[in-house]
């Protein structure tokens, strides 16, 4: 097994992240200016890691891998069972595959253990999560463009809905597809992008970059009939999104926020919107 230390500006980090798909890493250092982490991937996976991280960071511009290292792979197992804990955005809980979950209150979303971290911590994926219960209902037909690991589509699965995800990386299908299994939910997981979305669905999912936003936002408009449930925002970039849905005849339902953790100023943002 391959782990990878990196280093990268701490204000690109959680972009970093959300481009890295799901895939866990481990933080070392992280100030204001910098931030040093591991990705861990496997033997088989790790050159595809490898150039995935490098791309990503001629992406942002910045950005480096600062150490590569062979590690057993025993014991970076047993590093995430021991460390990771049950992360509850209800009325969901996300839990690793290797435990059951005894409650009754709270609905279990299984993850897959290489993928666990970096998926329902971060604040984007959390509101995304806290939307869904409120505007997905049984038998609704949801798209979650963009699906990652698939945790979004499985939550609105267990929701009752019929659920198409999309995501134009292979890696990432395979995860929702193994998810969605683990789960023991029916999604249709398929790589594509944006254009290759052509029904019309009752609510659209989708978590992504505000680039991302910039260059589709008036073709996804088109893709449902109840509500488009979306997050990916951070700071500034929430009047961005308020002017677009007014710009293309949109009403915003509701938005909610979250910050991340120990920085109160450093705000993610979930919106619902709905035809006028």
């Amino acid at each position: 097994m391959k782990k990878y230390i990196c280093e990268i500006p701490t204000d690109l980090f959680e972009i970093f992240l959300v481009e890295l798909n799901g895939y866990g890493v481990e933080i070392i250092k992280k100030d204001e200016k910098n931030t040093v982490y591991a990705v861990y991937a496997q033997d088989e996976e790790s050159q595809t890691i490898k150039e995935t991280i490098i791309n990503i960071f001629e992406d942002l511009g910045s950005g480096k891998i600062i150490l590569e290292e062979d590690i057993q792979e025993e014991n970076w197992e047993e590093k995430w069972k021991e460390n990771f804990k049950p992360i509850e955005v209800p009325p969901f809980v996300i839990i690793p595959e290797w435990e059951i979950y005894e409650g009754k209150e709270l609905i279990p979303i299984k993850l897959k253990i290489a993928m666990a971290f970096g998926t329902g911590l971060h604040p984007s994926t959390q509101l995304m999560l806290s939307l869904i219960p409120k505007y997905i209902s049984k038998n609704d037909r949801v798209v979650d463009i963009g699906c990652g690991t698939g945790i979004l589509s499985i939550a609105s699965a267990k929701m009752g809905a019929f659920v198409d995800a999309v995501d134009i990386e292979k890696e990432a299908v395979e995860e929702c597809k193994i998810n969605s299994w683990e789960n023991q939910v029916n999604v249709n997981c398929f790589q594509g992008s944006v254009e290759d979305v052509k029904d019309i669905y009752d609510v659209v999912l989708s978590n992504l970059q505000m680039e991302i936003f910039d260059k589709y936002f008036s073709q996804i408009k088109d893709k449902f009939k109840k509500y488009w449930l979306l997050s990916g925002i951070f700071k500034e970039e929430k009047e961005k999104i308020i002017k677009m849905a007014q710009d293309n005849n949109l009403e915003i339902v509701e938005i909610v926020s979250k910050s991340e953790e120990g920085k109160p100023d450093d705000k993610w943002y979930g919106f619902a919107i709905k035809h006028k």
